[in-house]
Formats: structure tokens, C-alpha cells, sequence
């Protein structure tokens, strides 16, 4: 009796981490190209740029902080040897809010040890959950991507425009030459008569009426729309619609501002427990880019 395998390791490394991730582009599930990641880059620097940070100690790393803080959704803010630092943690424990309790580290120069929360640490939280938004960020970049990948597709197919029915291989080469002085510039053409053209040798590809490139690219700035108003920043002004009023302009005000309003009062709630616990002066305020309809947060700032 035989077995059946779910897995052929036979498979190119690359097929394996696709199957294993469930990215099948043959199964619209995503895809995992060059060009996701470019967007996976590109729309977590927007996020990044969200938030402006004062107060860190100048050796601090922030890049380092900003992405175990964002991508992590967590970060362990201790006392090491090198002074008091932020650390990349897991956590564990319970609590009787069924919070965990505890952090446990495991750096490369300082090696591993365990940090009780609230005790000797402070755990900085993105969300309710302890999570990190990685999962916004592969949801934006995957349908980006794969509108990148539908206008590539699409303009591909607009090149083949005319398709060229011969008989022998000798008539071929006579309609390629005659094509070839045709588009050459040559003000007229001179075949015999198995060379001649007519409805039934010659047809056009429909390239005008697939084509929908362009559709794509409005498609794609909806999907960056949406994405904006995912983090805070309203968008609503930029439909071009006649007679766009500013109520319609400011309709999204407070729909915007739900994921980014959760994210500064968890870091600042963290910031506040630190800077009491270490003595630091960490703080944290939303940035206003000054859009019309934008909500103003510049001011909200924790000290």
C-alpha cells in the first residue's frame, strides 16, 4: 500500500517556501516577487514617517526601534550593561488580565536573560494584542504588486497589434518584407499576386479594447488611498469628482484616525511607564502634514 506524499521534495527551494507560505499567484493568494517587496519597503516608511519621536538617548538606534516596534509590535525597554536600551523580546507569562508578564531577551552581544514587566522593564505595545501590523503591510503591498503585475501583462499583450495568415513559407517571407518597407516609411509597395493582402490573411489584434493599463493605475491609487486612510492620513481630497464639497472632503476625518489613535496612545502609555521607571524623556506625537481635512494632532505631544 502506498503512501501519498503532500509534499514533492523534489520541487525547486523557491516553490517549497511559496507552497509553505501559501503565496500562489496560480491561486490569487499573492505574490512574492521584487516588487512586493519594494512595497512592502515603501509603505512601511510611510507608517515610519507617521510618527515624529523625541527624547532618545543619542546612542540609540532608531531604526533599529522602529522596526521591532512597528513590525514586532513590541519592544522591551531594560537596564543592560550598556545603559538602558530598547530590545527586541518575546514575551511570556500571564497575568490576571491574562497579559504576559515577563520579557525574554536574546541579543547577540548581551546573550539571553529574562525581564519581569513593570518590575525592572517596560514593554512598549503597538496594539491591544501585542502584535505588529505586518499583516497591513503584506496586504497593501501584495494587490499593489499585483497590479504591477497586470499593467506588465497588459501592456505585453498591446504590442502584438497584426497577425499575418501565409499559405507557404516563401508567402511569409514576402508579407515580412512587405510589412517591413510598409513600416519602413516607403511610400508604396510593390508585391505579386500570391503576396496581396486580404481579410483572409491578415487579421488585427482587439489591442484598444483589452486594454486596460490605465484602469489599473486608477486602481492602484485607490489601493494607496485606502492604505493612507489605514494610517491616518486623509486622502478623501484627492477624488477629482465635480462639485466635491468639504464635507464630503473631511467624510473619513474620524475614520482615518482609528488605527493611528490606538497605535500613539499604546507607545505613548509605554513612554509614560519608561520615562518614570529610567528616569528618560521619551515622546511621542502624530505628525500633521498639513493636508486640508487632515485632523491636527501636531500638538498632541507626550513629555
Amino acid at each position: 500500500m502506498s503512501r501519498r506524499h503532500t509534499h514533492d521534495i523534489s520541487l525547486p527551494f523557491s516553490d517549497l517556501l511559496h507552497n509553505f507560505f501559501a503565496e500562489k499567484p496560480k491561486e490569487v493568494d499573492g505574490v512574492a516577487n521584487a516588487s512586493t517587496i519594494y512595497y512592502k519597503e515603501w509603505l512601511l516608511k510611510k507608517i515610519f514617517a507617521r510618527f515624529e519621536f523625541g527624547g532618545f538617548p543619542s546612542f540609540w538606534e532608531m531604526d533599529y526601534y522602529l522596526e521591532h516596534q512597528f513590525l514586532d509590535g513590541k519592544i522591551c525597554i531594560t537596564d543592560t550593561g550598556l545603559g538602558v536600551i530598547p530590545l527586541k523580546c518575546g514575551v511570556t507569562g500571564i497575568g490576571v488580565f491574562e497579559q504576559p508578564t515577563t520579557c525574554q531577551i536574546a541579543n547577540p552581544v548581551l546573550g539571553s536573560f529574562t525581564k519581569t514587566i513593570d518590575v525592572d522593564c517596560v514593554l512598549v505595545k503597538l496594539q491591544y494584542n501585542y502584535h505588529g501590523i505586518g499583516w497591513l503591510i503584506n496586504r497593501y503591498a501584495t494587490m499593489l504588486a499585483m497590479c504591477d503585475s497586470g499593467v506588465a501583462v497588459n501592456l505585453m499583450n498591446s504590442k502584438m497589434a497584426y497577425v499575418f495568415k501565409a499559405s507557404s513559407k516563401a508567402q511569409a517571407a514576402t508579407m515580412q518584407k512587405m510589412y517591413d518597407d510598409i513600416t519602413c516609411g516607403k511610400p508604396a509597395v510593390f508585391v505579386g499576386e500570391n503576396g496581396a493582402l486580404n481579410s483572409e490573411n491578415v487579421f488585427t489584434m482587439p489591442v484598444k479594447q483589452n486594454f486596460v493599463a490605465d484602469e489599473i493605475q486608477i486602481l492602484k491609487r485607490k489601493i494607496v488611498n485606502e492604505f493612507l486612510s489605514e494610517i491616518g492620513i486623509n486622502n478623501a481630497n484627492l477624488d477629482k469628482r465635480e462639485r466635491l464639497n468639504s464635507e464630503e472632503v473631511n467624510a473619513n476625518n474620524e475614520e482615518v484616525y482609528c488605527n493611528i489613535q490606538h497605535w500613539y496612545d499604546n507607545i505613548s502609555e509605554g513612554f509614560r511607564k519608561a520615562n518614570a521607571m529610567f528616569g528618560l524623556n521619551l515622546s511621542i506625537r502624530i505628525r500633521d502634514f498639513g493636508r486640508e481635512g487632515d485632523i491636527n494632532v501636531g500638538s498632541s505631544e507626550l513629555t
